[in-house]
């Protein structure tokens, strides 16, 4: 009897080391995705920074491109930059099977023109034709549609009409 209870009291104390940890645990596996997360977060930050250098403006633009799906949420974050671009010029190689050009080029006049055409580069989707610049009130209606698609699609379909470019097609 006394070894049961002894036994009992080992059991118990292991069960509640095990509760007592799991919240730890759990929030050791966490940050690994908020880091990167985050990590992504920074880079994109970083890059639009450098759009606004006329020798880095270029590269930022297919570096940006270059991150790919899994950055769609970052640059959907800053898409309220409304700076304008030393060069207004981003070229982007045309995906489309139906294109009759190899590149698509645009002339954006602020971050958030050139932060357009790369997401419907990335993900195939527009919510208003903002890439060779527009009004305020155009730009924060593409805002709002980029925002609810992210909001409202979720990630593993983010992407996926990538290949069908919709020039000019307002999806909002």
């Amino acid at each position: 009897m006394i070894r049961q209870l002894a036994r009992h009291r080992v059991l118990t104390l292991r069960a509640a080391v095990v509760l007592a940890l799991l919240p730890l645990l759990l929030v050791q596996a966490a940050p690994s995705q908020t880091r990167q997360a985050q990590s992504i977060d920074e880079n994109v930050a970083a890059l639009v920074r450098k759009t606004l250098n006329t020798g880095t403006e270029q590269q930022a633009f297919a570096d940006l491109e270059s991150l790919g799906c899994p950055a769609v949420p970052a640059i959907i974050k800053q898409m309220d930059d409304r700076r304008k671009l030393p060069a207004p010029h981003i070229s982007l190689k045309n995906k489309s099977s139906h294109s009759l050009e190899g590149m698509r080029n645009y002339a954006p006049e602020q971050v958030v023109d050139a932060l357009a055409a790369i997401l419907n580069q990335i993900t195939g989707q527009d919510f208003g034709f903002i890439y060779n610049g527009a009004t305020d009130q155009e730009r924060t209606k593409a805002i709002r549609g980029w925002r609810n698609f992210l909001k409202n699609t979720p990630a593993k379909l983010r992407c996926r009409n990538a290949s069908t470019i919709h020039l000019g097609v307002s999806n909002a």
